[in-house]
């Protein structure tokens, strides 16, 4: 049956000050409908039911997964007890889809993307469950750019798959970030697509590739789900502190020949920084506001308040965030630069982090 697994361990420090230690990005609602991840849940719901949805996340974000509200069973809910990137948290929720449901097959996803064509995205779903059950390979989203980005990976294209399923790829290489010269090529190529970070694969598929490329990830969670339930936690932290810190892009999707790629023209962000959040609300050009805001003799501004009015006078292309007890303001040409800030933050000032 088709499961999916969703990534929710990020931070998200980008988004200070509303993204915090203690509520991070895909918890916030950035876009005005709602949590990042109830939105991730509500795209996915009606190709895969609630029951077959799993969230993998840290202990310290369980204050905001609560299965009910959520919508799925609680016990989809997997808490690592630290964070060691995507590699052992999927190979974590993997393990335990399959003790349900050893024929499965899984959609990872981030929990915090954002998707503008709704119905586009679940078509390509579907047809990417189809692809990754036929073939028994890994089966990743490309999204056609629409500007020579330089915060995204790439995906090259190679020659057309042949199969049932029409329109997908071969992968002929991953790029990671690109300087803008080599983005601005990528582009007038028309064989690169940016890298969604989404991507589909048989459990057993995923299993095999573990014990060929990541041994010892695939060692210790077999570890930890050996024996009763309640000596289970500390099986898994044992696991944890033994396992590497480790992406999914390197640590098997870099080595993994095969691979196949559907293109997803589906209005695809990764919201990665305040300007990406402006660009995927339209503004690119106007002004964006949240909250009381009064704006004069501004242009191409994102501004948000949570509590009290801001005023903000005659300023281009700025950002600028009032949440509770901090305030950021910046060039939205710089917002990439926050993630710098935050650290500083949390060095200096602990309490607003």
């Amino acid at each position: 049956m088709d499961h999916a697994v969703v990534m929710a361990g990020g931070s998200g420090t980008r988004f200070w000050p509303e993204s915090r230690v203690r509520r991070s990005k895909q918890f916030l609602n950035l876009t005005g409908k709602g949590p990042m991840i109830g939105e991730t849940l509500a795209r996915i719901f009606p190709v895969v039911p609630p029951e077959r949805v799993w969230i993998v996340a840290g202990r310290k974000d369980a204050p905001h997964l609560s299965p009910r509200a959520l919508g799925i069973p609680r016990g989809n809910i997997l808490l690592e007890p630290e964070g060691r990137n995507t590699a052992p948290a999927i190979a974590f929720a993997v393990a335990a889809v399959a003790g349900k449901d050893a024929d499965a097959v899984i959609l990872a996803t981030p929990a915090d993307h954002a998707i503008a064509d709704v119905p586009g995205f679940r078509a390509v779903i579907r047809k990417g469950f189809r692809l990754a059950r036929e073939t028994g390979r890994f089966v990743t989203l490309g999204v056609p750019p629409t500007h020579p980005a330089t915060g995204y990976g790439y995906i090259e294209r190679g020659k057309p798959f042949p199969g049932k399923v029409k329109g997908a790829f071969h992968v002929a290489r991953f790029a990671e970030k690109p300087d803008l010269a080599a983005a601005k090529r990528f582009l007038r190529s028309g064989r690169f697509d940016w890298n969604s970070g989404l991507f589909l694969f048989r459990a057993d598929t995923f299993a095999a590739r573990l014990q060929e490329f990541l041994p010892e990830v695939g060692r210790e969670i077999r570890k930890a789900f050996e024996g009763d339930r309640r000596g289970f936690p500390k099986r898994l932290a044992k696991a944890y502190r033994r396992m590497p810190s480790i992406s999914i892009d390197y640590g098997i999707l870099e080595k993994e020949r095969g691979i196949l790629m559907l293109p997803a023209e589906v209005g695809w962000s990764d919201l990665g920084t305040w300007r990406s959040l402006h660009e995927f609300l339209g503004g690119s050009g106007k002004n964006i506001t949240f909250g009381d805001v009064l704006l004069a003799d501004c242009s191409n501004a994102l501004v948000r308040t949570d509590g009290g009015v801001v005023a903000v006078l005659g300023m281009d292309d700025v950002v600028v965030v009032r949440h509770e007890d901090a305030v950021l303001v910046c060039p939205r040409s710089r917002s990439e630069e926050v993630k710098g800030m935050a650290e500083e933050i949390r060095r200096r000032y602990p309490l607003l982090a």
